[in-house]
């Protein structure tokens, strides 16, 4: 699924488990592209948060890991606290990766059953006064 808003593009992978997009994670995403928007003017560039979290709303309740910069947010659903963050991104650079670049993934302790991610849409205004 993909979606925009005046500040960020969206794609959101299906469910392995319901087949259609997490509304949890879709929620989720869009709080945080919007907490991000707010905090721009009074944050560096480089600022992220990183966390874990259930996905209320979720039929299975599942974890999740996200993070969270002013260039990128992804969240992975149905991971543990405990799964690779670097095999993560790489698995979703993967899964959002445009045209034929091509990713090794190495061998996964845990994939994540959906992914969301938002990129910044550039011609939104900026607030930015670093």
């Amino acid at each position: 699924m993909f979606w925009a808003d005046k500040t960020h593009f969206y794609s959101a992978t299906d469910c392995l488990h319901t087949g259609s997009p997490c509304p949890a994670a879709v929620r989720l995403i869009n709080k945080l592209s919007e907490a991000l928007s707010k905090a721009e003017a009074v944050t560096t560039a480089n600022f992220e948060i990183t966390g874990q979290t259930r996905l209320p709303g979720c039929h299975k309740n599942c974890p999740a890991q996200y993070n969270a910069s002013h260039e990128l947010i992804r969240i992975y659903c149905g991971v543990s606290k405990a799964a690779d963050s670097k095999q993560l991104a790489r698995f979703a650079d993967a899964v959002f990766s445009v045209g034929n670049s091509g990713h090794i993934l190495g061998q996964m302790l845990e994939r994540p059953c959906a992914l969301a991610q938002a990129n910044p849409n550039p011609a939104a205004p900026t607030n930015t006064k670093h």
